[in-house]
């Protein structure tokens, strides 16, 4: 079984990463690409209500989706667990090509910054709107 490759993006609030994540998931599924995304929140959210991101992601053609909230994470477990936990977990039900982390805070993982936020640690490049380029290079990870 291929490696999973995970990549997360970063910025400000408003900067464009869910609309970003929405165009990935609906593009890379069209390649054929198994997407995962989890969604990283410091706010006690939940998942899965019309209009909200991670309803927005499975509509796109997320595989599998989870939120990482403040007070619990929804796949439906009642705590909070770490980003590494979540995507084992998505690695055990879906077989993924993809885990996208949106809002990513976890050093170790590779990381594309949206916006002029400051940089953290393993961003691999910051978005400057060539799409192309992104796809490229998710596809190359």
């Amino acid at each position: 079984m291929q490696k999973t490759k995970i990549i997360g993006f970063y910025g400000y609030s408003d900067s464009g990463k869910t609309n970003l994540i929405e165009s990935l998931c609906r593009d890379l599924s069209k390649k054929g690409l198994k997407v995962g995304v989890i969604k990283q929140s410091d706010k006690s959210i939940r998942m899965d209500q019309p209009g909200k991101d991670t309803y927005r992601f499975q509509e796109a053609g997320a595989i599998t989706t989870a939120l990482v909230s403040q007070d619990e994470t929804d796949i439906i477990t009642r705590k909070r667990l770490a980003v590494e936990q979540v995507i084992r977990m998505m690695q055990k039900v879906s077989e993924l090509d993809l885990v996208i982390i949106e809002s990513v805070k976890d050093e170790h993982f590779a990381k594309i910054r949206l916006g002029d936020i400051e940089e953290r640690k393993n961003t691999i490049w910051t978005y400057d709107g060539n799409y192309k380029k992104l796809l490229n290079l998710i596809q190359n990870i």
